[in-house]
């Protein structure tokens, strides 16, 4: 075992006089390769595997580790706001490392979640010693998929992580401030110095230069070093993780970074790199999908900080649920992938189901399917790509069983017969709605499950559209009370083999609670207001010739 130093409370100055506080884990002896973690949660965190490389691992592995507070967090000066000062100190941090007499000048990078947002950032800086880093689980613009998605306030992850940043008193009014209306003012922020960015992020529900210079992804060709992108299906970032991987393999700084970025995706949550979920365990049904998530990124450091030889990562790996095996590709979506369109169909009779198929509707036009949305009793959240707290919910994400939506009267469900043979779905997803409402705003949901011959709902994936919003994220537009228009609702993606005698389920309604804010459909600002103006709407989707709603799936090629 080679012998390891701890240094606890190391200082590292910043360009603007402001000190940092790091912990140093290193080999007694000897000049190595620093990796280093910057985190808003506590240093300390970091000391468990799903934080970050533990310690020991990397110490034995020959590098050493640094664990940082971020600006205003913990043992760090300063103050703390999301993303604004981590290009700049996570510049000067790199540049520490590399400095200090125990590093031989090589700096990588790791960290899930904010700590991955540090990392990119960074990169985008282009400190000279930094040679590759490895984000985990984070997105590619902090407006959509991040804050918002789809146009609407990703309200559960975003008072969840605002609480992560309180106090513990603050902590226990959170499922009081889920339901708190207005927006503006949940219990916990009377106590949070959180507060300032939240109301921020309610102030701009619009796509604008507040999020354009936080955004990753309008700094692709900046990021010159390669790329380990780590995401999970069951992730809410999972998109961002997606566009970070095509964008640097795209668009990056050289040809280092678009050749040697890589992409893993496995059947994982936003807090987890297990398979394993209250209602389903993906390790029950094959050896082969637990993988050693400190030795990959190890190995990713080892040969691009200090050139390290053996097998090569290959492009793409992802875990393909339902088969439950690892497969390697060599870019996403696969190549023997495409796109195939199922459409919605209503059936005859009052209350009865629609169905899904590869068949166009008829030519005519047809009654459309209805609901009424109240958002006083909105559709809750069953798992699926979110972050929720425990305590709130029976888990914070994952493949849950739908079930209990489907009697619901303010759904719509669209299945497909038995399938006849295994459908593989690897790629993006998309459902396109044709629809009109009587509110002056609203949100449609799309939920597609898996749906076993035992009458088991998995849900697969999750989407939003504001309607506001659909005609982009950058500007809002008024909806015209009974008009039928479009709207097009991002799935992301997935990667799933329905085995025969499945069938595809579509649930499709006007909320998904907490995980969004639920839109009372006056089309006011947003976070102004309160449970007296709730508006019940009432919902049609046309599914005929001239409106044909649809499902964009990425299919396999059998």
């Amino acid at each position: 075992m080679t012998e390891m130093l701890v240094e606890s409370g190391v200082a590292v100055p910043m360009r603007d006089g402001v000190v940092l506080q790091a912990d140093v884990y290193r080999p007694a002896t000897g000049r190595v390769p620093a990796i280093l973690n910057r985190t808003p949660y506590n240093r300390s965190f970091n000391l468990t595997p799903a934080a970050a490389i533990e310690p020991e691992r990397a110490v034995e592995a020959g590098f050493a580790l640094v664990c940082q507070d971020v600006r205003g967090q913990h043992g760090s000066d300063g103050e703390f706001y999301p993303f604004r000062n981590e290009r700049d100190d996570g510049y000067d941090s790199v540049e520490w490392a590399a400095a200090q007499p125990w590093c031989d000048g090589a700096v990588g990078m790791a960290g899930r979640s904010y700590s991955a947002a540090t990392q990119w950032l960074a990169a985008a800086a282009r400190p000279p010693h930094l040679r590759a880093i490895c984000p985990v689980v984070v997105g590619s613009d902090p407006y959509g998929g991040w804050i918002y998605q789809g146009g609407a306030f990703q309200l559960g992850f975003n008072l969840f992580w605002v609480s992560m940043m309180s106090t513990r008193k603050a902590r226990r009014s959170l499922a009081e401030s889920f339901a708190h209306l207005p927006l503006s003012s949940p219990p916990l922020l009377d106590e949070s110095p959180a507060g300032a960015f939240y109301r921020d992020w309610l102030a701009h529900p619009a796509d604008d230069g507040y999020w354009h210079a936080l955004a990753i992804s309008h700094q692709y060709p900046l990021v010159e070093v390669p790329v380990l992108n780590v995401g999970g299906w069951y992730d809410l970032f999972l998109g961002g993780t997606l566009e970070n991987y095509r964008g640097i393999r795209e668009r990056g700084g050289s040809e280092l970074a678009r050749e040697a970025s890589r992409l893993l995706v496995g059947p994982w949550a936003h807090g987890t790199t297990y398979g394993a979920f209250p209602d389903h365990s993906f390790d029950a049904f094959s050896p082969h999908d637990g993988i050693d998530f400190a030795a990959v990124q190890l190995a990713f450091l080892g040969r691009h900080l200090r050139g390290d030889k053996g097998p090569e990562l290959a492009p793409v790996r992802v875990f393909q649920m339902g088969t439950n095996v690892w497969r390697e590709e060599e870019r996403w979506p696969p190549p023997a992938a495409g796109e195939q369109r199922w459409y919605l169909h209503a059936d005859a009779g009052p209350g009865a189901a629609g169905t899904l198929s590869p068949q166009p509707p008829e030519v005519d036009p047809r009654p459309p399917s209805t609901y009424v949305h109240d958002p006083l009793d909105p559709v809750p959240t069953i798992g699926g790509p979110t972050s929720l707290p425990a305590r709130f919910m029976r888990t914070n994400a994952g493949p849950l069983d739908q079930r209990k939506l489907l009697e619901r009267p303010d759904v719509l469900v669209f299945r497909s017969a038995p399938l006849e043979r295994p459908l593989g779905l690897c790629g993006p997803l998309a459902l396109v709605l044709h629809a009109a409402t009587s509110a002056a705003d609203t949100d449609f949901v799309g939920r597609l499950c898996d749906e076993a011959p035992d009458g088991t709902c998995t849900i697969l994936v999750e989407g939003v559209r504001r309607a506001r919003y659909r005609e982009g994220f950058d500007r809002p537009r008024p909806i015209r009370t009974g008009a039928v228009l479009a709207y097009e609702i991002d799935l992301v993606a997935t990667c799933a083999e329905l085995g025969a005698g499945h069938r595809l389920c579509l649930i499709v309604a006007s909320s998904s609670f907490p995980r969004f804010d639920r839109n009372l459909g006056t089309g006011a600002e947003l976070g102004s207001e309160v449970e007296a103006d709730a508006v019940r709407a009432e919902q049609s989707i046309f599914h005929d010739g001239p409106r044909p709603s649809h499902l964009r799936l990425t299919v396999e090629v059998r």
